[in-house]
């Protein structure tokens, strides 16, 4: 019996040593798995986290603002625009969520829409950076990550804004008129027997048609500046043209008893602009020196030669321009005091907008500038001929 219960409890220890052996084989090929798994998960990491910063190299040389972003709405990386946009650089470091950068909650409930739904054509608000607006995109990396592109539209926003000014003013510049010539057209049904009536009412048809002859002459010069370019074997002699458009003005100069004035370099070189575009900017500048000079005044024209340059100023001594006006004076229709857009002789606010942008087709440029204790002087550089042209 007691033979029996020693080889019963043999039995029993070698079972378990079978089983143990056993359990710990499998517990070491468990571990291995184990091993296996966090050495290939370790390995998929660094794979992502090279993927993304080879990303990142490529998109440092994108010149848009760009970041990574990742399905939570963090900011991983930024490109050196949106660095600088964003200020990046200035804030805790990356990851951050996106509302560090961007505070407009409106804005980040749909950027967290669109990340959620994963819509690239999903349109989000622009985005006021400084004194930038970004139009931004995004571009999905699968389903953890997303690029943010952020285009500058600044220059975009700023064109449609004044093209949309542009067209007001130019409805309001004409329905002045036209109402005018309406109304007195009508009126001459019913007063036309008055002959002090229709002497009247002749010189304002014909004041208003003159005016709406001069505006569309002038769009129509706008139109064709745009499609205008530089020819360098036209060139100009700047006294003779001056003396021409002097002649024109005298009229309206004696009117007011304006006097001009000319000082210039003896040895003065043609500019490389057709005589009949150089004479209308001439124009343009002396008739607004003319309209702003007080009676009796003197207007002074100064010809000079800088390198290969003429730089030609024409200084007026009237009331100058606000300095907070005097950048946006060359915008088409801007005019420094919008209460008297149509006082006799205001003219319709293209002139100095014609200027600029005939002097730019020739590769000159217009400054102006106040000046001590009044007036005001404008600037017109323009290159020249060189000497060998033949």
């Amino acid at each position: 019996m007691i033979a029996g219960l020693i080889l019963l409890i043999i039995g029993i220890i070698a079972v378990w040593v079978v089983s143990a052996q056993r359990m710990r084989s499998e517990l070491d090929e468990y571990k291995a798995e184990v091993a296996a798994l966090k050495e290939t998960s370790g390995g998929l990491h660094a794979s992502l986290i090279d993927r993304g910063r080879r990303l990142d190299v490529l998109l440092a040389s994108v010149s848009e603002a760009v970041l990574r972003v990742d399905s939570l709405g963090r900011v991983l990386s930024a490109n050196h625009r949106a660095t600088e946009l964003f200020r990046i650089d200035r804030g805790p470091e990356l990851p951050q969520s996106m509302l560090v950068f961007i505070r407009d909650p409106d804005w980040y409930r749909a950027f967290s829409k669109a990340l959620k739904e994963q819509q690239n054509e999903m349109p989000l608000p622009d985005i006021e950076a400084g004194n930038r607006v970004l139009a931004p995109r995004l571009a999905f990396l699968g389903r953890d990550q997303a690029l943010l592109l952020c285009m500058d539209v600044t220059e975009r926003n700023r064109q449609e804004k004044q093209q949309r000014q542009f067209l007001s003013n130019l409805k309001h510049d004409l329905k002045t008129p036209l109402t005018s010539l309406l109304g007195y057209a009508r009126s001459l049904e019913s007063f036309g027997h008055d002959a002090e009536f229709r002497m009247e009412a002749s010189k304002v048809i014909a004041d208003e048609a003159k005016y709406v002859n001069q505006l569309l002459d002038s769009l129509l010069t706008l139109d064709q500046i745009e499609f205008a370019h530089r020819h360098d074997m036209i060139a100009s002699d700047p006294i003779a043209v001056f003396h021409r458009v002097k002649d024109l003005l005298a009229p309206r100069l004696l009117a007011r008893q304006l006097s001009v004035e000319l000082s210039a370099d003896e040895a003065m070189r043609p500019v490389l602009i057709a005589e009949h575009d150089f004479e209308r900017v001439l124009i343009n500048v002396m008739e607004n020196a003319q309209r702003y000079s007080p009676e009796g005044s003197v207007i002074r024209i100064e010809m000079s030669m800088l390198g290969e340059n003429v730089v030609i100023s024409v200084v007026d001594q009237g009331p100058g321009i606000p300095e907070k006006d005097i950048h946006r004076v060359t915008e088409r229709f801007y005019r420094v005091d919008q209460a008297r857009r149509r006082l006799k002789d205001g003219g319709h606010g293209l002139g100095l907008a014609i200027v600029k942008e005939m002097l730019e087709v020739h590769d000159g440029k217009l400054e102006l500038a106040n000046i001590a204790p009044q007036g005001l002087s404008v600037k017109i550089t323009l290159p020249t001929e060189p000497d060998n042209v033949e």
